[in-house]
């Protein structure tokens, strides 16, 4: 998910276990309330590892304390718990199946055949439909023709149709890097089979960032990594493999030393070293390509909840991925939709 530098100012960028994390109670060893500065950096990442190790080990030994009694009952309490993360797992593969019908890979032609670059999420204010995405990921196109995957796990790449980008990119740290693609409504190409996100499924308020145990945000995107897709070159037809997991946002003390506006983006924890699937851990593949996917706030009780942000950036040192609030992209799509629409052909 890397940027380069420069001022763009028109229309262009496109790559979690829940753990939780520690507060920092603006002690003067993280907070200095005279310059409104952090004068000590903090391994944010680090405590939340310790806190998880913790976590694990108090959970293991409840579990051992609790075996001998459920076993006096007959109940087989390592079966519920299999049982239950089992469906943890199943709910999950649901999830991801059913937006990745609104969160397509991008690929652009190149002489030697399609290559990926990005995510993008298709979105449909009333009857105008726009595709979602990272400035920096449209900027890498250039000259190239944009193809789409024609169904939701692949299918044959057709070309997009052609529309225009409208960027707000700085190339700064703290860029916004906000990529919004005006579809036409009668030629959209392999997007015709796929699902449009209404506005009932997009954030229209911008709340603060949720810390309960009630939901949880989800990430789902498209990494380039070769093992991820499968492609026929002569054919032009892929398999890719979605990206996702689930994750909470960071305290408001990272933002702060990370020099990020907690206005303008969500930090979500992402240590890519302490990744889990079925009880063992695992190396996730990189997420150049997953830039341009969607962040979304899931309800745990209803597994349904809206897209919050768009993700632009993962700093790997500070085991991050960092999203654009969705409120920046929908001011660009709004203001398409009051005035007739000029900018360049993608």
């Amino acid at each position: 998910m890397g940027r380069k530098p420069g001022n763009h100012a028109a229309a262009t960028q496109i790559p979690a276990p829940k753990k939780p994390y520690e507060e920092c109670h603006y002690s003067k060893a993280c907070w200095n309330g005279w310059t409104g500065r952090v004068s000590k950096r903090i391994d944010f990442a680090r405590k939340r590892r310790a806190q998880g190790r913790s976590l694990s080990t108090t959970f293991r030994e409840l579990t051992e304390l609790i075996q001998p009694v459920a076993q006096q009952y007959g109940i087989d309490f390592q079966a519920l718990l299999n049982e239950a993360s089992a469906r943890k797992s199943e709910e999950r593969r649901l999830l991801a199946e059913r937006l990745q019908e609104s969160v397509v890979p991008l690929f652009i032609g190149k002489p030697d055949g399609p290559d990926r670059i990005g995510s993008c999420v298709l979105v449909r204010l009333d009857s105008d439909l726009f595709a979602f995405t990272a400035a920096h990921v449209i900027e890498e196109v250039g000259s190239a023709r944009l193809f789409a995957p024609s169904e939701g796990k692949g299918g044959k790449l057709l070309p997009l149709p052609p529309c225009t980008a409208h960027l707000s990119s700085s190339g700064s740290h703290n860029d916004l890097d906000v990529g919004v693609l005006a579809l036409p409504t009668r030629q959209l190409g392999p997007f015709q089979r796929r699902v449009f996100l209404p506005g009932t499924e997009i954030a229209q308020n911008d709340l603060p960032d949720d810390l309960g145990l009630d939901s949880f945000y989800f990430i789902l995107g498209y990494s380039a990594s070769r093992t991820q897709v499968k492609v026929s070159r002569v054919e032009r037809h892929i398999h890719q493999q979605s990206f996702h997991c689930s994750t909470n946002p960071v305290d408001a003390a990272e933002y702060l030393q990370e020099g990020m506006s907690q206005a303008d983006h969500i930090l979500l924890d992402f240590d890519h070293k302490q990744i889990v699937i079925g009880g063992k851990r695992v190396t996730p593949p990189k997420l150049q390509g997953v830039s341009g996917g969607g962040i979304f706030h899931i309800s745990r009780k209803t597994q349904h909840g809206p897209l919050v942000a768009i993700a632009t950036q993962n700093p790997r040192n500070f085991r991050l991925i960092i999203g654009t609030r969705i409120k920046h992209f929908l001011a660009i799509a709004r203001e398409l939709k009051a005035k007739p629409r000029s900018s360049e052909s993608v």
